[in-house]
């Protein structure tokens, strides 16, 4: 009997261990973390459309504040191209980051005229549209283009900013703590020629 309380308090010890050294590891993980995420660099492919230079299959990266990383909401939904449905398929800024912000990476400059921001409304409720940010593009430090927006409605924003020979594109998003704007979710960003 005494054997079997040790054996069965072994065990317990071994399992708590494992779960003890589980946890480090998650945390580890978590913590490790780039402050600000950025996507791989992928090679343009030939064919890629034209009419969208802020698609992933062009070579551009995106950078971000943060994301909701437990959701799997990458920043990588945020240029694929697509206009999904899926509510998963989305950008979402992390619960705790008070000044969200996305920046596109553009591996050669650009000229662009339009902006298109596809957010959460034309799925989720459109409680969640951002109705406050800037677009910002630049060429190095250098500032070539800026638009303040203050009362976005649309699930599906566009907006004329003539940006010429840039490298970037951010877009500073004022998150509204306590509604259903805390976080950003957005679906696609678009840019067009």
């Amino acid at each position: 009997m005494n054997e079997t309380r040790r054996g069965a308090r072994g065990l317990a010890r071994l399992g708590g261990a494992a779960y003890g050294a589980l946890l480090a590891v998650a945390l580890g993980v978590v913590l490790a973390r780039s402050p600000h995420p950025i996507t791989p660099a992928h090679a343009a492919v030939e064919g890629c459309s034209p009419q969208d230079l802020a698609h992933y299959c062009r070579g551009v990266r995106v950078r971000v504040s943060s994301y909701h990383v437990f959701a799997n909401h990458h920043p990588i939904f945020a240029i694929d191209g697509r206009r999904s449905h899926d509510v998963l398929e989305k950008w979402v800024s992390g619960p705790e980051d008070t000044a969200p912000w996305i920046e596109l990476l553009f591996p050669e400059p650009v000229d662009f005229s339009a902006i298109r921001l596809v957010y959460a409304g034309h799925t989720e409720p459109v409680d969640y549209n951002m109705r406050s940010y800037r677009l910002r593009c630049s060429a190095g430090n250098e500032l070539r283009g800026e638009l303040a927006v203050h009362d976005n409605e649309a699930s599906r924003a566009e907006h004329a900013l003539k940006c010429m020979g840039v490298d970037r594109l951010r877009i500073d998003i004022d998150a509204e703590p306590d509604t259903g704007r805390a976080v950003v979710r957005l679906y696609e960003i678009e840019v067009a020629p």
